[in-house]
């Protein structure tokens, strides 16, 4: 279910479990297929002490079930979304004693029809099992009638070739009901029968379009208390509730929440990584569904996919990157404000050599208060760092970022978008074409430099000097006495990789511009096309730090001018590190890899003392401008 109830009667429902339910205690989890299916089938119908008779049971049971979790004298309606726009069949909630047959009344939805059973399901057994009944509107139920589900997104309607969408909030739900049914009833309840799609690989009666769901729309609060109030009712649980990832192991397709944490479905204990890369390129277009990539299950609401336009003006892209298929962010009520959407990526093996790089697609087009965007990473799926974010309306066009992974070389790599909406419904945030790749190249033994020096009116008083991190000179000029004032040399060098120091000196102590002549001097890293330093108004000495090749470049391609002109060096650095930047910073944070925020400070800063921190990558966080560019940085 795709909203996020909150409620502190509800809070016993955790999102996770901290060691599997007793209910299961009889049940060999570990096993896959059908024999998984079959000793979930065996524990669900031993454990239905009670059939409910289809009146007054039902009703009844719903009564308990179903209640809005913010107010108890309510019932949540299925396929509903609008409970403010005057119009009945929309409304996502109703009293609970306005149930019957009247146009404004609410009735008792077979989720799965009664008519497409084989044979028809009828109103006992399978047609009074809680499991798949819910409330619904009776206008909105008689629209969904006997209608096959099919895929779609945003709210529940009739799809253009006459199937049924329930609606972005419920298809997760859908899902998991279609399981149980399949799962308690057999060839009674098949999949295939109630949905449009291709069939799953390892069985042909299971739709690929329920096991995309179950992912998409993860179990949330609501589904475990239900779950929970029907076991008192029944005395039997839906297993794909308690753990989703056991459509996974029965069925394949793409993995879900393993709830359980003993890597159910996956082969690895730790839930968030239960689909692991092993070699690169990796590209995701979310062309077909959502991948390898999974929905947060404890997070306020869901990413949806979507081609064309987003539903709401004046706000996300009119069409996809590329393709058609995009993923974004619905920020219209009730998912404003301040509300988060997490997607995690799939574990991914970053290679020990080369240029590991994550790169993908995003657009944010609203209103200027319409949120923010960040990309995450973890090695523990536990401890997060934000090694990405932007905030705010960044004009309407896709943009591109790529985010430089060398820190991460040798892991086992998560990353997630974390999407917090803003204030304002025009806050649609997307993204698209993510890719993991890794670039071999053999680095130069050599850089070839090029110091261009135009003197002032005394050129023997110049001369300069380079050396490397370990203070030893590398190379150096002077005896420039014999130099026309005012002339230009240029002198070409080499240098091994490495951080570097340079000296320039004026041994009169007025620089070399402006008051005798107007002298400068530039340093070029000529094998990658950059300037390396510049200067040429100071006293006795211009003192600059650089890298060949550059150190703490940027991680996007189409960034703002405070990140493209902003540099930090040296990198790797031991002691002071350097900041160089056409704004002012006024604050900065370092965090780890683990995400702990090791160095703060609200002061204005142009140089940091790092001498303290212990060997390792480290981000930092700089304040420019109100707001947040953040770098990876090295300290030996």
């Amino acid at each position: 279910m795709k909203q996020l109830l909150l409620l502190s009667g509800l809070l016993m429902a955790s999102l996770g479990w901290a060691q599997v339910p007793s209910y299961y205690n009889d049940v060999d989890i570990n096993l896959t297929g059908s024999s998984l299916r079959s000793e979930l089938a065996s524990k669900v119908s031993s454990t239905q002490t009670t059939n409910l008779s289809y009146t007054p049971g039902v009703w009844n049971a719903m009564k308990q079930a179903d209640l809005d979790p913010t107010n108890s004298n309510d019932v949540i309606l299925i396929y509903g979304y609008n409970d403010n726009d005057g119009i009945s069949n929309t409304d996502r909630t109703r009293s609970k004693n306005e149930n019957g047959g009247g146009s404004t009344d609410w009735n008792r939805e077979h989720v799965y029809p009664k008519s497409l059973g084989n044979p028809n399901l009828g109103t006992t057994g399978p047609g009074s099992d809680m499991h798949h009944l819910r409330p619904a509107d009776v206008s909105r139920n008689g629209s969904r009638s006997n209608r096959k589900f099919a895929d779609g997104s945003g709210n529940s309607r009739i799809t253009a070739q006459g199937h049924w969408y329930p609606g972005d909030e419920f298809k997760g739900d859908v899902a998991r009901m279609m399981m149980f049914m399949y799962v308690r009833y057999g060839s009674r309840c098949l999949p295939k029968n109630v949905g449009v799609g291709t069939a799953a690989s390892a069985d042909s009666n299971m739709l690929n379009l329920f096991l995309e769901w179950n992912v998409e729309d993860p179990v949330d609060n609501y589904e475990l208390n239900r779950n929970n109030i029907i076991e008192g009712i029944q005395g039997n649980r839906n297993p794909f509730i308690d753990n989703p990832a056991f459509a996974t192991a029965i069925w394949n397709g793409p993995q879900a929440e393993d709830r359980f944490g003993t890597g159910t479905g996956s082969g690895g204990g730790n839930s968030l990584c239960s689909t692991t890369i092993t070699s690169l390129p990796y590209v995701e277009s979310f062309e077909s569904g959502f991948g390898a990539w999974s929905q947060a299950g404890n997070d306020d609401f869901n990413w949806s996919r979507k081609s064309g336009g987003t539903p709401s003006s004046g706000t996300g892209p009119s069409s996809a990157s590329s393709g058609s298929d995009y993923i974004f962010m619905e920020s219209s009520s009730p998912n404003y404000s301040s509300k988060r959407a997490v997607l995690y990526s799939p574990c991914v093996n970053i290679p020990s050599s080369g240029s590991p790089q994550f790169e993908f697609k995003y657009h944010m087009y609203g209103a200027s208060n319409m949120g923010s965007l960040s990309v995450q990473a973890s090695l523990d799926g536990t401890n997060w760092n934000t090694i990405w974010s932007r905030s705010g309306n960044q004009g309407n066009q896709w943009r591109t970022a790529t985010l430089n992974l060398d820190s991460f070389k040798g892991e086992k790599l998560q990353l997630r978008f974390n999407g917090v909406t803003g204030t304002t419904w025009q806050g649609d945030m997307a993204v698209d074409n993510v890719k993991f790749t890794n670039t071999t190249t053999t680095q130069p033994s050599s850089y070839d430099i090029t110091m261009r020096i135009t003197f002032d009116n005394y050129p023997a008083e110049t001369s300069w000097e380079i050396r490397n991190s370990n203070n030893q000179l590398a190379t150096s000029g002077n005896n420039y006495g014999d130099r026309t004032p005012g002339s230009t040399i240029t002198i070409n060098k080499t240098l091994a990789p490495g951080c570097y120091t340079l000296v320039f000196k004026d041994s009169y102590g007025d620089g070399i511009c402006c008051a005798y002549g107007n002298g400068s001097y530039t340093l070029t890293s000529t094998s990658e096309n950059r300037v390396l330093a510049s200067g040429g108004s100071f006293g006795s000495t211009d003192t600059k730090t650089f890298c060949v090749p550059a150190g703490g470049k940027s991680v996007e391609e189409n960034v703002s001018e405070l990140s493209s002109g902003l540099q930090i060096y040296p990198v790797p650095v031991t002691s002071q590190l350097f900041i160089n930047s056409e704004s002012a910073i006024d604050g900065y944070r370092i965090i780890n890899t683990l995400g702990q925020t090791v160095r703060q400070s609200d002061e204005v800063v142009s140089d940091i003392n790092v001498s303290e921190l212990s060997a390792g990558t480290y981000f930092i966080e700089l304040n420019i401008e109100d707001e947040k560019v953040i770098k990876q940085f090295i300290k030996q």
